[in-house]
């Protein structure tokens, strides 16, 4: 009895394709004025070939505010409030402006009276994209860090100084990386023509010692 064996071949082709992957920090309230630190995961290399990187940096602020006219008469008042952010670290330094209140011109505030500005709940965010020479900063298995401070600015007009502005904010800082990259993939295996015919030969083998037992 003759025996015949038979290999079997499985060819994998590999290629690469487009894929994104994206890590948050999120907003944390806290009150004015606020020094706070943001992390991010890096790009794991593991994954692919890192191709391009976005951040986006964004901010959020609540107040309110009231003004008391503790003078002998009528005042004519502006007031005007404004949330800066500034973040620092990863490659950059950019402030992210968040307007709370204005009054929009000058108001007569009655002597003896206060005036309520009102809740505010303000966001804002601003994004970049990382230079290409600039994308090996970001790859790696850590985080990278970056901080915000905030700044809030008041700018008070009229009232012979006998006008009281009461101001509470919160303000909060947050920040998104999205990483595009290339990633090797595998396709289903496929036989090969010379597999095929290796296969049938050795059937054929087979069944032609069968017949001569």
């Amino acid at each position: 009895m003759k025996k015949i064996a038979a290999a079997v071949a499985l060819v994998a082709a590999t290629g690469a394709h487009a894929a994104v992957i994206s890590f948050d920090a999120p907003i944390n309230l806290e009150t004015t004025e606020i020094n706070q630190s943001l992390s991010l995961s890096q790009f794991d290399s593991a994954l692919g070939t890192l191709t391009g990187v976005e951040i986006t940096i964004n901010g959020r602020g609540i107040s309110s505010a009231t003004v008391e006219n503790t003078a002998a008469q009528a005042q004519s008042f502006r007031f005007t409030s404004t949330l800066d952010l500034l973040f620092t670290g990863a490659g950059l330094s950019d402030v992210v402006s968040i307007p709370l209140f204005d009054t929009g011109g000058f108001v007569q505030i009655n002597t003896g009276s206060i005036l309520d500005l009102g809740n505010v709940d303000e966001s804002a965010s601003s994004s970049f994209t990382v230079a290409a020479a600039d994308l090996g900063s970001f790859v790696g298995n850590g985080t990278m860090s970056l901080g915000c401070e905030s700044f809030v600015t008041n700018t008070q007009s009229g009232g012979g100084g006998n006008v009281i502005v009461v101001q509470n904010t919160q303000a909060g800082c947050g920040a998104s990386v999205v990483y595009t990259y290339d990633a090797a993939v595998i396709s289903n295996p496929v036989s090969e023509p010379g597999t095929l015919a290796l296969g049938s030969l050795a059937l054929l083998g087979l069944g032609v010692a069968r017949r001569r037992k």
